[in-house]
């Protein structure tokens, strides 16, 4: 599957942004946004912060991230990234250097649904 060029939303460095942003595509942060984000693949880099919720396939922090995660593929943290808060995972990246400061669990397979975290306990059992 080839990649459009519509198919990328860019939070460029200056911008600040808060709300919910759901798109098929990708996403990559370079500012800050603050509030939830649902994609296919999310990217912070170094100088980029997130606040909030994120669903999305595969993920790669080399910025900040505060909240909670739901990522079905590779979760990558980069040796500048920072992630803190709640984080489900189907495989997890931690570069030498990289802060992972949350509750975090593996799921099952890449196939899993994402489980929401308002549902509480689902993960205590395991």
């Amino acid at each position: 599957m080839r990649i459009k060029p519509e198919d990328i939303t860019i939070i460029s460095e200056t911008s600040r942004l808060k709300g919910k942003l759901k798109t098929p595509g990708n996403v990559i942060i370079l500012g800050s946004f603050t509030g939830s984000i649902n994609s296919r693949t999310l990217e912070i880099f170094k100088d980029g912060k997130a606040f909030g919720s994120i669903e999305a396939e595969n993920v790669t922090i080399a910025g900040y991230f505060e909240g909670e995660m739901a990522c079905s593929g590779l979760l990558t943290i980069t040796k500048a990234g920072t992630v803190k808060g709640r984080v489900a995972y189907g495989t997890l990246s931690v570069e030498l250097g990289g802060l992972l400061d949350a509750e975090f669990f593996q799921l099952e397979s890449m196939d899993t649904k994402l489980i929401p975290f308002h549902r509480k306990g689902v993960h205590a059992d395991k």
